[in-house]
């Protein structure tokens, strides 16, 4: 799966409208006006803290789950028992909510979901995003370093 969670210990509060204003800014013309068909948002089975977006947009390309949880990770993830580094684990554990994009359509190209996901990541991020858990097999601190790559496409 390619997934990126971003770990806080403050909730993003959204709603379709917001999403698709957030990521117009990301990908200008792609989101608004809004759109029942092509780059789209509505609202995920798991709403209000889901939502469905398809991305059309060439090179950022796939089908999405962005989530906003106001809850630990740790409730619904066991990604802190892979972290060697006691301290960023340490990090990771007391983060109180979490925001995550996650691709669910397989056939997509992996480059283009990681950037769109990335893009989207350092957008919607709150300014205390600590940690940053990638496909749930890496992780690592979100600092102002990860958030301007992952916003110009950059590979962490």
């Amino acid at each position: 799966m390619i997934s990126g969670v971003v770990l806080s210990m403050t909730w993003v509060e959204l709603n379709v409208d917001t999403v698709r204003a957030r990521l117009d800014k990301v990908f200008p013309g792609e989101f608004l006006p809004p759109r029942g068909e092509g780059t789209f948002v509505i609202d995920g089975p798991l709403a209000p803290e889901q939502f469905f977006v398809n991305s059309a947009i060439a090179g950022a390309s796939g089908t999405f789950f962005l989530n906003s949880v106001w809850d630990r990770y740790t409730e619904v993830s066991d990604f802190a028992d892979h972290i060697a580094d006691e301290k960023l684990r340490a990090a990771a554990l007391v983060q109180e909510a979490w925001l995550s994009v996650d691709l669910i359509h397989d056939r997509a190209d992996p480059d283009g979901a990681w950037r769109f996901i990335g893009k989207t990541l350092a957008e919607f991020a709150p300014p205390d995003a600590a940690v940053l858990v990638v496909s749930y097999d890496r992780t690592l601190y979100f600092d102002d370093d990860v958030r301007r790559r992952l916003a110009n496409g950059e590979a962490l």
